[in-house]
């Protein structure tokens, strides 16, 4: 008998009878979600910690007044001519800077020259008393880049009137000599006064044009902004706008507007909006914030430990955290995506040391404007500096570039 062969049945597939083997997998799965979920939570963190700091530093109002905290130096030695200056809890990077600057003391206020630095770590700059009396050994000051500090018809010696722009916001100016159809508008910068804007008087004045030096919301003793916080023009352009209004019902044709730092992205969101913008002859423009974003990329630059700059993707996380928190449209405060309202012709200055807006904010203006604008940089100068860096120079730029106005 032929016995056939017994077929043998598939083998079933290989199961593990380990029970924890499935359960090892899962646990892999569950390590990596859980090291994802804390990246996820740490990264917000830190976004939100920088959010914060945009707040407090580009957003927070903080108006700056007279007298200031006397808190940058100290005094070490004065004499008629000079002072020598040791560094006080709040000095600033122009501690040592060759630049000219404002000195203020319990006291009394004055002038400094260029510095000159000492073994010790003290500076000494040539001294100008101007109001007051000499400050002594061991006072404290505050050295400020408005170099005429005070009334500026007492320190600049200039007729002066105190007017109400849209009876609200205190204004001053400063009448030509003879009779002027352009007055210049000067619009200071974030939380600054109207005395930085004295330096351009300095210069306007002696062209033979009328002044107006404005303050706007958020200034001490003008009205807040509804928001409490600085605007980047997004608000702040309506009262340079009343300021216009102002200008040409007191017998200007044509206005001239100089804008420093912010007060340039207020000049700027002005020319975008208002319907008054065909008055504007002339623009000058002093280390403009034309671009929020990029000052505070720029900003974040050495912000980590060890200098390090903050990432890119933690900024943006920030920058759109604090549109939630506090309302900020980005793209309205980028004067660069679109530089339409350039429309005159248009004179820049910025140091190429600025700590605040880096000095690719003034030239992007420039390559996309380059029939209008005209970009003059300041080697080594900070940020609205170049007046104290190079006064000569900056007087002889502006002259030149304003000489045909009428």
């Amino acid at each position: 008998m032929t016995t056939m062969p017994t077929t043998t049945p598939p083998e079933a597939p290989h199961r593990s009878s380990e029970p924890g083997a499935a359960h090892g997998r899962h646990h892999w799965w569950r390590w990596v979600a859980g090291v994802l979920a804390v990246l996820l939570v740490l990264f917000t963190a830190v976004a939100w910690y920088f959010s914060g700091r945009i707040a407090s530093g580009a957003l927070a109002s903080n108006p700056a007044s007279f007298p200031p905290a006397y808190d940058d130096v100290g005094i070490v030695a004065v004499d008629d001519t000079s002072v020598t200056l040791s560094k006080g809890p709040d000095a600033a990077d122009n501690f040592g800077a060759p630049g000219s600057y404002g000195l203020a003391w319990d006291g009394g206020t004055g002038q400094v020259g260029p510095a000159t630095a000492n073994p010790d770590g003290t500076v000494t700059r040539s001294f100008e008393l101007v109001t007051g009396q000499a400050p002594t050994a061991g006072a404290t000051a505050a050295v400020e880049r408005a170099y005429w500090l005070g009334d500026p018809a007492v320190t600049m010696g200039l007729t002066t009137r105190e007017v109400q722009v849209d009876g609200t916001f205190p204004a001053w100016y400063f009448p030509a000599d003879e009779p002027s159809t352009t007055t210049a508008i000067v619009v200071h910068g974030q939380n600054g006064s109207r005395m930085d804007g004295l330096r351009e008087v300095d210069v306007l004045h002696d062209l033979g044009m009328p002044v107006l030096v404005i303050t706007y919301r958020n200034d001490v003793g003008a009205p807040k902004d509804p928001s409490g916080r600085l605007q980047y023009g997004a608000t702040e352009w309506q009262d340079l706008d009343a300021a216009v209004t102002w200008a040409t019902g007191n017998g200007a044709d044509h206005v001239v507007l100089v804008g420093q730092s912010m007060g340039g992205a207020v000049v700027a969101s002005f020319l975008e909006k208002s319907p008054q913008a065909g008055v504007v002859s002339r623009v000058v423009l002093d280390a403009p914030m034309l671009s929020l974003d990029e000052a505070v990329t720029y900003g974040a630059r050495d912000e980590l430990p060890g200098g390090r700059a903050v990432p890119a993707p933690v900024i943006w996380a920030a920058e759109q955290l604090t549109s939630l928190r506090y309302g900020v449209d980005w793209s309205a405060v980028d004067y660069l995506d679109d530089t339409s309202w350039v429309q005159v012709p248009t004179l820049v200055l910025h140091g190429t040391a600025d700590p605040t807006v880096p000095v690719t904010v003034s030239q992007e203006l420039a390559a996309a404007e380059p029939e209008l604008v005209t970009l003059e940089t300041f080697p080594d100068a900070l940020h609205v500096e170049s007046w104290n860096f190079d006064r000569a120079r900056y007087t002889d730029l502006v002259g030149s570039f304003l000489d045909t106005t009428g």
